[in-house]
């Protein structure tokens, strides 16, 4: 059970870092100043939830795996020259496959109930995230097709 509960806070920690990551990037392309502070706001958010997971595997015992940074163009969407439009979409849906992880995780019956507390508000932080995400992706997407 330690096993599974330290597979899974290492994968939850490498969530994190990729969201991260995408996240500065985004707001290095974005053109919109409210959009740049936003994405590295989520990035910032990003980076305490690495931390905080980390300190939990290291209360464990653990030491927590290294995360190989994602190349900067590896991520879809997200690059010099894309639309805020396309930023907001590759973030958007960035934010819900790191959602879909969380929530895996807290189905899980490895974690224990300070472990699941941890999880469960970082799951919120990213469903927070998302829906923002997705909203404003909307609106771009309905002020583009309006004449």
């Amino acid at each position: 059970m330690a096993k599974k509960k330290i597979l899974l806070l290492n994968a939850l920690i490498a969530a994190s870092r990729e969201g991260e990551h995408a996240c500065r990037r985004a707001a290095m392309a974005a053109a919109n100043p409210h959009l740049k502070s936003l994405f590295t706001s989520r990035a910032n958010a990003f980076a305490l939830a690495a931390q905080e997971l980390q300190a939990c595997l290291l209360d464990l015992g653990q030491q927590p795996e290294s995360v190989a940074i994602p190349a900067p163009s590896s991520g879809r969407g997200i690059g010099k020259g894309s639309s805020d439009r396309a930023l907001l979409q590759a973030i958007s849906k960035g934010e819900h496959a790191v959602q879909r992880r969380y929530a895996r995780a807290l189905r899980a019956h490895v974690l224990g109930s300070r472990l699941r507390a941890v999880v469960r508000r970082h799951y919120r932080g990213v469903q927070v995230s998302h829906e923002l995400f997705r909203v404003l992706h909307e609106r771009y997407r309905s002020a583009r097709t309006t004449p």
